[in-house]
């Protein structure tokens, strides 16, 4: 294959699987900083369903093309497919590009409201 060594194409594995991690939870973060209270479930559930669906989408055209050219032919078109994507939107979208974190929104202690309201039980009661 491509990769060479197997060492080499677990290693690459571990770096795809570990950026996939940081891509769901750095969009889950989005949705939940971003969107609007009244539209946060929609837009929870439309990118939960592209999360889950868009996979499989892949796998689809991976399979269509590793049958035309060979799989390591269509594994390698597959990665710079997407490393190309995430360029041009990185590049198209400055708000994405430029993002900052907004300041952290303090919670109030709510121990005695919930200790009057008989619904705090355990150590701190």
């Amino acid at each position: 294959g491509l990769a060479g060594p197997l060492w080499l194409a677990l290693a690459c594995l571990a770096v795809a699987g570990a950026a996939d991690t940081v891509s769901v939870v750095t969009r889950g973060a989005l949705v939940q900083l971003e969107t609007p209270d009244g539209f946060r479930g929609r837009v929870s559930a439309v990118e939960h369903v592209i999360g889950v669906a868009c996979p499989q989408i892949g796998n689809f055209r991976g399979g269509v093309l590793g049958g035309l050219v060979g799989a390591p032919i269509a594994l390698a078109i597959g990665g710079l497919t997407a490393t190309a994507a995430v360029l041009v939107v990185g590049a198209v979208n400055r708000p994405l590009r430029t993002y900052r974190m907004p300041d952290v929104r303090v919670q109030p202690d709510l121990t005695e409201v919930y200790r009057e309201a008989g619904l705090l039980h355990g150590a701190g009661t």
